[in-house]
């Protein structure tokens, strides 16, 4: 979704391009969830995948470089895997905001707040995004919910 436009590494991408991104949703919102989809081997969508793969396998690290053709390099799971796991892990560790941020690592789930309970999230083995999108709209409903009751409780 986002292109790397004037990134030149993984970590610029991440500085110049996705964390103002993830700050620019946190100004219009109190919690930003960012769901990733999960490619396993077994998989039956795997085979479909594997026609479509014609791309690079590139190493997802702070210093090295994007690769030149993005749609390219996003045809190889283990890219996006790699990139997903990065960008989960940049928005956590270098997004300082007293909203909430946050993002599934695979089957497990990040989150800016070090003690929220995310037992509720994670771990998940929903392959697709699509549909661990639901438990994070359940979670983010209810603890608005908890937030409210409190709310009210507190001002009696």
């Amino acid at each position: 979704m986002l292109r790397p436009v004037g990134a030149k590494t993984f970590q610029d991408y991440a500085t110049l391009v996705f964390l103002p991104y993830i700050k620019a949703q946190l100004a219009k919102s109190n919690r930003v969830d960012m769901i990733w989809d999960v490619y396993r081997q077994d998989s039956l969508k795997n085979t479909t995948r594997e026609k479509r793969r014609k791309g690079v396998r590139r190493r997802v690290t702070t210093v090295n470089s994007i690769p030149g053709n993005w749609q390219e390099f996003l045809r190889i799971d283990d890219n996006k895997t790699e990139l997903f796991h990065f960008l989960a892990h940049q928005v956590v560790e270098n997004l300082s905001t007293e909203k909430e941020v946050i993002s599934t690592c695979g089957e497990n789930v990040l989150c800016s707040h070090v003690h929220q309970d995310v037992s509720s999230l994670a771990p998940c083995t929903h392959e697709e995004a699509d549909t661990r999108m639901f438990l994070h709209v359940m979670d983010a409903c209810s603890r608005e919910r908890l937030s409210q009751a409190a709310a009210a409780y507190s001002g009696h």
